[in-house]
């Protein structure tokens, strides 16, 4: 387990990280999202030692974390950075080397990991002549290749293709059932509802939630429904301000010929359905889930008391 407490980091007068705490198990993926200089990477960066801390402390399996425990990290940053004049198999024994692993032992791997990626053949060239998105395959390899108990992905899917990127999504996901305790940095809200476990969501360096996704569909599920009205000849502005009328709905949007319900907290759906059966006449009734973009517009406008 990794443990980070009230972990702040300062430059100058701007507050990069502000008093972040969390808790991250083996065998599951830690989505800590956010906006651009949200303090995504300079939190991967402190519990990595690259930066130290202001203050605030960093347990790995109940211990301080150490110097030594570097090496059980696997880190694939956003920037990436390939020796190009090497060649690709040299510049992987290399990282792996850095990390303490026998050439023996990661050569096996780096064999393992290239045909994998179908790389075998680009093994003995220069990196280049790989594309992006080989580079991309190859900083993967180099982040593994020493069977790190934790991953630090950074961006992962950057420059990747939608084929690659499911490719690389499907080998990460192996890594979490074999016990690998993966944290994933994005800024793509998409990315991480697709590959996350729990979420960690961070805004100007403050954690405003940390939850496992499942709990966040509970909690944020079902409070949006999207309706279709039966032909009328009142007029689409006059219907929103009839259903803005109705107990239960919070705002009322339109959408071409439909409309978007946005329920207040603790509203029963049903309840709105009843409502509306007596009201108007429904062709759809459907709820929809808010999506991780949607949640982090709401929270961070709260936090910043825009609503």
């Amino acid at each position: 387990m990794l443990k980070v407490s009230e972990l702040t980091k300062k430059y100058g007068e701007m507050t990069a990280v502000s008093s972040l705490s969390f808790t991250a198990e083996r065998g599951k993926i830690y989505g800590l999202i956010g906006p651009n200089g949200a303090g995504k990477s300079t939190s991967i960066r402190m519990i990595m030692s690259i930066l130290q801390p202001d203050s605030g402390t960093i347990e790995f399996e109940g211990k301080a974390f150490s110097e030594q425990d570097r090496n059980k990290i696997g880190y694939l940053p956003e920037e990436r950075g390939l020796y190009k004049k090497q060649k690709l198999n040299e510049v992987l024994l290399y990282l792996a080397a850095l990390k303490g692993c026998p050439a023996s032992l990661a050569q096996k791997e780096i064999d393992r990991w290239l045909e994998r990626f179908e790389l075998t053949e680009w093994k003995n060239k220069k990196i280049d002549t790989l594309s992006k998105g080989m580079s991309q395959k190859a900083q993967f390899i180099g982040t593994v290749v020493h069977n790190p108990d934790i991953l630090f992905l950074d961006e992962p899917f950057s420059g990747l293709d939608p084929v690659s990127a499911d490719e690389l999504l499907s080998y990460v996901r192996e890594l979490r059932t074999q016990g690998k305790l993966i944290l994933f940095s994005t800024h793509v809200m998409e990315q991480a509802e697709k590959v996350c476990d729990h979420i960690i969501m961070l805004n100007h360096g403050k954690k405003i939630l940390d939850k496992g996704l499942s709990e966040l569909r509970t909690e944020f599920g079902g409070n949006t429904v999207n309706i279709q009205l039966a032909d009328s000849e009142e007029s689409s502005e006059e219907l929103s301000r009839r259903l803005s009328e109705i107990s239960g709905i919070e705002k009322v949007i339109i959408d071409g010929s439909e409309f978007s319900l946005t329920l207040k907290k603790g509203t029963d759906v049903s309840n709105i359905f009843d409502s509306l059966a007596g009201k108007f006449r429904v062709n759809r009734f459907a709820t929809k889930e808010q999506s991780l973009h949607s949640i982090f517009i709401n929270l961070a406008q709260k936090k910043e008391g825009l609503s």
